[in-house]
């Protein structure tokens, strides 16, 4: 979970250049990818203390699958945006954040591998309430 922390803040901060400096450099955080999982239409606070899980669980799977014990290496990290309209966790947009320099290159497996994961983990979550 720390490592998660850390990794998220040093891909923010690579992102918080000067304005107007040019382009980004290859350490710069992108959003390579995002989706949207529609979730649950009414407030569920068990269910949204379980999505941390879910998405930290995903991250991690994804990055052992791609490096091993060296999640840095390849500047990988998500961030969540609450997106219902009446209630805000009824829907949520994850965005898969690279390094631009592995983008093109991991991006397209990494982030699709995270969204495969956390998709089967939150279907399997929902389908646990609705029982």
């Amino acid at each position: 979970m720390k490592t998660l922390f850390l990794l998220a803040a040093a891909l923010l901060c690579a992102c918080s250049g000067p304005r107007g400096a040019g382009p980004a450099s290859k350490s710069a955080a992108v959003v390579f990818q995002k989706q949207t999982f529609k979730l649950l239409k009414t407030p569920d606070p068990d269910f949204e203390a379980a999505l941390e899980g879910l998405l930290s669980a995903s991250y991690e799977a994804a990055v052992k699958a791609h490096a091993g014990d060296s999640p840095l290496e390849i500047g990988f990290g998500y961030s969540l945006s609450p997106k219902g309209a009446v209630y805000p966790f009824s829907e949520i947009e994850v965005s898969c954040l690279m390094q631009a320099r592995y983008a093109s290159g991991r991006g397209p497996e990494l982030c699709g591998d995270f969204f495969g994961e956390l998709g089967r983990r939150v279907q399997r979550a929902l389908a646990a309430r609705q029982q």
